[in-house]
């Protein structure tokens, strides 16, 4: 995951729907979340989902690993909201800096798809120990449906290296199956592959992984 592929992303996403307009999964999931509470985004780059649930009264943390996707961030908070929002940069491939069981929601749009499988179970076992019992995981992903899915070289199952070869970047295809594995000890609430994504509808992809589960009495297993 090359930082300074998504240095210039997040300078082209700066204004448009992906900056100003939440997203449809926002829009989406927020009506499985408690009517308030601790929430953390993973990967929010420019801070439009992190803005339309603050508007709505949760306590965001919104993360990102990008120096620029956080200083947009920070420039489109209106004040208002910004008692309501705090910034902190996470790579969430080293972890979360967080202490367990601190947040009663985490959400991650179009961000939990470039790791390889170790990783991803890495950084969902972190999302298990940062939410509260009966805490929400909800995210939007690849699907191996995508037609993007096997046209790079591959790394592992599902993972491929998508894009020219200076701008590649490495990328997970989930499917119902595999989401379901990698998000057991979850009670899911909803799971399926009909999720949009305004970028992706451009391209004429309809069936993103939708995720939204609660953090159960099961232990995680953490050897998937």
């Amino acid at each position: 995951m090359s930082y300074e592929i998504w240095e210039g992303r997040y300078l082209g996403w700066k204004e448009g729907p992906r900056a100003n307009k939440p997203s449809l999964f926002a829009e989406q999931a927020i009506a499985y979340f408690p009517k308030s509470g601790k929430l953390l985004e993973l990967g929010a780059g420019v801070g439009r989902d992190s803005r339309f649930f603050a508007e709505r009264g949760y306590e965001v943390t919104s993360t990102d690993f990008s120096d620029t996707a956080l200083r947009l961030n920070a420039g489109k908070i209106h004040p208002d909201a910004r008692q309501r929002i705090t910034l902190q940069k996470v790579d969430m491939r080293a972890g979360l800096p967080f202490p367990s069981q601190s947040f009663d929601i985490v959400y991650a749009h179009l961000s939990l798809h470039y790791f390889d499988r170790a990783t991803t179970l890495k950084i969902m076992g972190e999302i298990w120990r940062v939410l509260r019992y009966k805490g929400v995981l909800a995210f939007l992903a690849n699907s191996i449906n995508d037609p993007e899915y096997g046209s790079g070289p591959k790394i592992e199952e599902d993972f491929f290296e998508i894009g020219e070869q200076r701008d590649a970047v490495a990328k997970r295809y989930f499917s119902v199956e595999s989401a379901a594995q990698f998000t057991h000890g979850f009670d899911a609430i909803l799971l399926d592959d009909l999720g949009e994504a305004y970028g992706k509808n451009d391209s004429g992809v309809h069936n993103l992984i939708r995720f939204v589960g609660t953090k159960g009495d099961a232990q995680r297993d953490r050897v998937l």
